[in-house]
């Protein structure tokens, strides 16, 4: 190895000692340029009655062609890095004003506004929708009646169970189905929206459906407002 070639031949242990000490004491790391160094530095010091064995010195010149090699690819890596978020966040501005499906149970209730929430079933059943608001409290309870397996909507009116308005914020739902046979199954919760802002700050750019942050990764599937494809509602029933 290059290092222990330094530290053993005679000429040349002082200024390898000099230099990895130097580097050791500010924290810093190796790089190509302080490797090319220290093996000229090494050559310029070897005692001339006891010179670098050849194959010794092949040894680290192929050496050196592997870090070379290994500092490409980290640079390649970052250069596809980089292209990467910048090919994100110009897909993230082509969502704006558009209407997603994404993954996940929450939505943003404006007042007087009506919410619509998705979900699949992997079996049919009696399915309940449970609304809740930001601290995990009941607000509201639909009943969808049965349902087969598959994709569903609902609508919620922002009401609570006594029928007032529910105060603007954000809401959470989850969805309870019961078999036939009375097991009780979740279901894989979806939300619906059209994307009024979009967040650049941070590693990757977050969508905006009213308040409600969505990553790109999350999101299902993007449509143009008033484009055909919507499904209809369940109009739910209180309990």
């Amino acid at each position: 190895m290059l290092f222990d070639s330094l530290a053993t031949n005679n000429g040349a242990s002082a200024s390898f000692g000099e230099t990895l000490g130097d580097y050791s004491t500010q924290g810093k790391k190796l790089g190509r340029d302080d490797f090319m160094t220290l093996l000229i530095t090494q050559l310029k010091n070897q005692d001339p009655l006891n010179p670098l064995e050849s194959d010794e010195f092949a040894a680290q010149l192929a050496q050196f062609s592997s870090l070379e090699q290994l500092f490409n690819v980290n640079e390649n890596l970052e250069v596809m890095r980089v292209n990467q978020d910048q090919n994100a966040r110009l897909q993230a501005l082509g969502f704006l004003g558009k209407e997603v499906i994404a993954e996940g149970d929450t939505f943003s209730l404006e007042e007087g506004g009506i919410q619509k929430g998705r979900f699949i079933s992997r079996e049919g059943g009696q399915c309940t929708v449970t609304i809740r608001d930001s601290n995990g409290n009941p607000v509201r309870r639909l009943l969808l009646g049965s349902l087969q397996a598959g994709t569903h909507t609902f609508q919620w009116d922002g009401r609570n169970e006594s029928g007032d308005w529910s105060d603007p914020g954000i809401y959470t739902f989850e969805i309870s189905i019961v078999t036939g046979d009375g097991r009780m199954l979740d279901a894989e919760t979806q939300i619906s929206g059209r994307v009024t802002s979009v967040n650049m700050e941070g590693d990757s750019p977050l969508l905006y459906v009213g308040d409600v942050p969505i990553a790109l990764s999350q999101v299902l599937d993007i449509r143009i407002p008033g484009s055909t494809g919507s499904e209809p509602a369940q109009e739910g029933q209180d309990e």
